[in-house]
């Protein structure tokens, strides 16, 4: 990893892929071109999160790219949290490697870096036409949650296609997730510290190959991740949402009991309710503890050292 003092001025573009030799090839010369145009110094790391097919050999057929890669899949946010360690210039870049991002407008995000913020995001105006109606619904949810309890306005908090500064990056190192939730967790974390964060309208197309995202297990990662930001800088409106979780599936519902008859169930009900509840903001503040003293951040140190030629 590159120490703090060495850290130059230019772009480190960041490339995670997992099982697309379909449209690696096309991705990285199409970056590539677009990187060409632009008054500032660059690097490509391609990070093959340990692909079955041929994406790594792939990437290496292409001229000026550097390949690292996992001898097992690990994760989107895993490859990218390697990219980063592997970077050499002060802003990291990232984008898929499907083919859905109009990679050509890179420039419109670098110059909004220019400008002075520490992060550029491609917001999908058209997302939702792309989505199933249920994803379409899920992501509606997810938006208006987050926009309510996180102070700030986040237009699009997991676009694939952005800028971010390697300080901000490495200062939420440990927080940033391993899995596809890692541009959530690292757009909330960047809102909630103050950072400055834009937004770039672009257009999003289909991608090329079949999509990686497990829904349910990525979903229940993400809302773990909502709930670790906004107790991380601000407890008090956490607590506050747990007490009126608490009202609406726990009191409400054993008054209602009681007045029923059922006391005895209502009591029980009551009290283990309230258990689960403590229980789950006790389990939250356990984790965010656990997160914050981590200090591991060097561990793929083999796997830099062979991105830099060490």
């Amino acid at each position: 990893m590159p120490d703090g003092q060495n850290i130059k001025p230019g772009l480190s573009y960041v490339v995670p892929a997992y099982n697309e030799e379909n449209g690696i090839v096309a991705t990285l010369e199409r970056l590539k071109a677009a990187l060409a145009t632009l008054d500032v110094p660059y690097e490509i790391i391609l990070v093959d999160d340990g692909s079955r097919d041929a994406t790594r050999q792939r990437a290496k057929s292409v001229d000026g790219i550097t390949v690292v890669g996992h001898p097992i899949n690990t994760g989107y946010g895993s490859a990218i949290k390697t990219g980063i360690l592997c970077a050499q210039y002060e802003w990291i870049g990232i984008v898929d490697a499907d083919g859905t991002y109009p990679i050509e407008r890179v420039g419109e995000l670098v110059d909004k870096m220019k400008q002075g913020f520490d992060v550029a995001v491609a917001a999908r105006e058209n997302v939702l036409d792309t989505d199933k109606p249920f994803k379409r619904m899920a992501r509606q949810m997810l938006l208006g949650f987050i926009n309510t309890w996180v102070s700030g306005k986040i237009v699009d908090p997991n676009s694939g296609f952005r800028i971010f500064s390697r300080e901000f990056a490495m200062t939420f190192f440990p927080f940033l997730c391993d899995t596809f939730s890692f541009t959530t967790s690292s757009t909330i974390f960047a809102i909630g510290e103050g950072y400055f964060v834009c937004y770039v309208p672009m257009e999003y197309t289909k991608r090329v190959g079949k999509s990686k995202v497990r829904h349910v297990r990525d979903s229940m990662r993400m809302a773990q991740l909502i709930l670790q930001g906004i107790t991380f800088f601000n407890p008090v409106k956490f607590f506050l949402m747990l007490v009126l979780g608490m009202v609406a599936c726990v009191d409400l519902p054993a008054l209602a009991l009681a007045e029923m008859g059922a006391k005895t169930f209502a009591f029980y009900y009551a009290l283990g309710g309230t258990m689960s509840v403590l229980l789950f903001g006790l389990g939250v503040l356990g984790d965010i503890t656990r997160v914050a003293t981590t200090t591991r951040i060097n561990k793929k140190h083999s796997i830099v050292r062979e991105a830099r030629g060490g």
